[in-house]
């Protein structure tokens, strides 16, 4: 059968697109199936006491946790994915970590430069041990913030993760946005408790002898107080402003898409 002169440019259009096609299929195959490269990176460090540790994190976990002595321990996995495993190796050793030090604040920065690095996906997972009264900023973009037996004020940031703390006893900060925030108390810290997130839960443990003041917030979902005595002032399903044991510190806790409960023990 003889094609007429007519037929050939959509034909020719049609074969276009089949390739594409198959170039776009190899394409994501080579990608769903990439080799990874690991790096570890360790460091230690003496804060002063007071001091401030930092870390500003894009892609992976940070975790912080007591430990042992006077000195900040911190050991880093750099993960990259690659095409081979040469290439995963290299990218992961090529990630940078920048310090900056001085005697009470200490700033680790992963936020990771292209350079030398096409096509590799790289993360950063912390792994923090610490005296238990270090204050800590820990700002994450893509990647859980796991804190536990911390008695320092916190500033606790992501954006894609979740934030959860236990063993708690410092002024605390903590947000995300997609994600839920889970924060478990030993004791309310006098300078209160801000806990907040859009797409989430927020759930705050307290002893329920705390003395404290509830300001809660929800768009989308409801509002649960368990296990705690409180006197309350406003109550919906939106909002509660309730004292407990005759009020205290501020619980200001906020979701959009999400549920808020508050728990004691």
């Amino acid at each position: 059968m003889r094609l007429s002169s007519h037929h050939l440019p959509r034909l020719a259009a049609s074969l276009l697109v089949v390739a594409a096609g198959i170039t776009l299929s190899a394409c994501n195959l080579q990608i769903d199936n990439q080799a990874e490269g690991r790096s570890e990176w360790k460091k230690s460090y003496t804060l002063a006491k007071g001091g401030t540790f930092e870390i500003r994190n894009t892609n992976g976990l940070i975790e912080v946790s007591p430990g042992d002595g006077d000195q900040i321990s911190v050991t880093a996995e750099r993960i990259a994915k690659a095409a081979t495993d040469e290439a995963a190796k290299d990218a992961a050793e090529k990630i940078e970590i920048r310090e900056t030090v001085s005697a009470d604040n200490i700033i680790l920065d992963s936020k990771i430069t292209s350079t030398g690095m096409l096509g590799a996906r790289r993360h950063v997972k912390f792994h923090v041990h610490a005296p238990r009264g270090t204050t800590l900023r820990l700002t994450n973009t893509n990647g859980a913030i796991e804190i536990t037996d911390m008695t320092g004020d916190l500033t606790l940031d992501t954006t894609n993760g979740a934030v959860k703390a236990v063993g708690i006893s410092g002024v605390t900060r903590a947000s995300t946005t997609n994600g839920g925030v889970s924060l478990d108390f030993v004791s309310v810290p006098s300078g209160g408790v801000t806990a907040e997130t859009t797409n989430g839960a927020v759930v705050v443990t307290i002893p329920k002898e705390s003395k404290a003041r509830i300001n809660a917030r929800v768009s989308n979902g409801g509002i649960q107080a368990d296990g705690l005595e409180m006197n309350v002032a406003d109550q919906s399903r939106r909002r509660l402003d309730a004292t407990i044991n005759g009020g205290g510190a501020e619980l200001k806790l906020e979701t959009t898409n999400g549920g808020v409960r508050i728990r004691g023990k």
